[in-house]
């Protein structure tokens, strides 16, 4: 009988040392299905917001995957996300993608962090404040400097670029269009998603 009681306790302390970590057989299975539940989640986008902004839902996954299984999940199922997009579906030659991911993981990572670091009510709020935070200025530095000019070089020029954000005041050039047209965006964004992650991973936690 002290036999079987050693062995139990030996049992649950594995299974402790295993919770959370991203390369258990357990992990790597729901981090597979949720990359692919992320794709789809991706193609299923809302209509453009100054031409080649759209909201959708396929964070949350990646969130879900990065508050049970640490960052690096999250980090994942964001790449292997834009990855077959920018294989199967991209509409931009890989631009859109790329900038999805960069601001995503900005997104994801801090907000995993922080959610499993901290104690208390009040953790999502603080978790999902900071990354819409880091998201706002993720976005920022990587549309200024990689994402417009490569749609510019792409489109035609940064007039053709400029020509989708008319309909917001004040627009007239990169710097005007990354500070009132995107950054605003990515700042609801990172709103919505906080929200609807929020309830996802409290309804999800204890079934993965």
């Amino acid at each position: 009988m002290a036999t079987m009681t050693h062995e139990t306790k030996l049992k649950s302390s594995d299974l402790n040392k295993t919770k959370g970590k991203v390369f258990t057989t357990k992990a790597m299975v729901t981090v597979s299905l949720l990359s692919a539940l992320s794709y789809v989640l991706m193609l299923l986008e809302s209509p453009a917001y100054i031409g080649f902004l759209r909201l959708e839902l396929s964070d949350i996954p990646a969130i879900v995957g990065a508050f049970q299984f640490g960052p690096v999940a999250g980090v994942i199922i964001e790449l292997i996300k834009n990855l077959v997009k920018s294989i199967t579906a991209t509409k931009t030659a890989g631009v859109g993608e790329l900038a999805n991911f960069i601001v995503s993981a900005a997104y994801v990572v801090p907000a995993a962090i922080i959610y499993r670091k901290m104690k208390g009510k009040y953790k999502s709020f603080l978790s999902f404040g900071a990354a819409t935070v880091c998201m706002a200025a993720a976005g920022f530095l990587i549309n200024y400097y990689v994402t417009i000019p490569l749609y510019a070089t792409l489109y035609g020029g940064m007039e053709n670029v400029l020509a989708a954000a008319t309909v917001i005041p004040g627009i007239k050039d990169k710097f005007t269009l990354v500070l009132y047209g995107i950054t605003p965006f990515n700042l609801f964004k990172g709103i919505f998603l906080g929200i609807i992650g929020h309830y996802t991973y409290g309804f999800l936690k204890n079934r993965l």
